[in-house]
């Protein structure tokens, strides 16, 4: 019995490696419109679990449309190192673009394992991925891409990369990469920052606010890669300048 589910687990794992080819790459995508969305595998039902993920693709392409962010950061650094002392976001986009995607995009792709739903929505009239695009690869053998340690050399567009730890859903360790991508967009695009320091006998401190109050038109996910090894997941995004 013990060596089944050994085997089980052996093949959860391989599988959780697999993707289709257009979720790392999706700016290979040959769509005038697109949006790929990654959640939890289904409890249920397969069509079920597509459908709430096209829906929320929706929702995330009429925010990457275009979107207001206001907020910023706090930190606190003393000679121990830098502490965040919170953070506050507000992000303003217009939601009736959500029931406009719904109606006019549909469901390109989909690909569901044990870990995951990644369905890839698109105008159906511009979006016809071929066959290498679909096709299935590990990316247990990828090699590490450039972008991961150096943004792409490109004067059109503000880049930003966001990596997350690897959580207990896999889909959450992708969700807050791309989250993460998304705000390193924002930094890069417009931040502002304000210092006020301190010292004393026993140290220096310094406190400091990071605020961004910034636009950001058309954001896209240009590709996606995970170590394996370091259990670290990363996502390239970028706007134009």
């Amino acid at each position: 019995m013990r060596s089944v589910f050994i085997f089980l687990a052996l093949v959860i794992t391989v599988n959780a490696q697999q993707y289709p080819q257009w979720f790392l790459d999706q700016d290979r995508v040959n769509c005038g419109i697109k949006i790929v969305t990654v959640m939890r595998s289904p409890s249920l039902y397969k069509d079920s679990a597509i459908a709430l993920a096209f829906r929320t693709g929706c929702d995330q392409l009429a925010k990457y449309t275009a979107v207001k962010v206001r907020g910023g950061q706090a930190f606190w650094t003393t000679e121990a190192g830098v502490h965040s002392m919170g953070a506050q976001y507000t992000e303003l986009y217009d939601s009736l673009l959500t029931d406009r995607y719904q109606s006019s995009l549909k469901v390109i792709d989909a690909f569901v394992d044990l870990q995951k739903t990644i369905v890839l929505s698109g105008d159906p009239l511009s979006c016809t991925p071929d066959e290498d695009t679909k096709k299935i690869v590990s990316v247990a053998q990828i090699a590490q891409p450039d972008w991961v340690e150096k943004l792409p050399n490109d004067q059109q567009y503000y880049f930003g990369v966001g990596t997350s730890e690897e959580y207990y859903y896999e889909s959450s360790s992708w969700q807050r990469a791309e989250h993460n991508a998304f705000m390193a967009l924002v930094r890069t695009s417009h931040s502002t920052v304000v210092s006020l320091q301190k010292k004393s006998i026993v140290e220096s401190q310094d406190l400091f606010n990071e605020d961004v109050d910034v636009l950001l038109k058309n954001v896209e996910i240009v590709s996606r890669w995970r170590d394996i090894q370091k259990k670290v997941f990363y996502v390239l995004a970028r706007t134009k300048r």
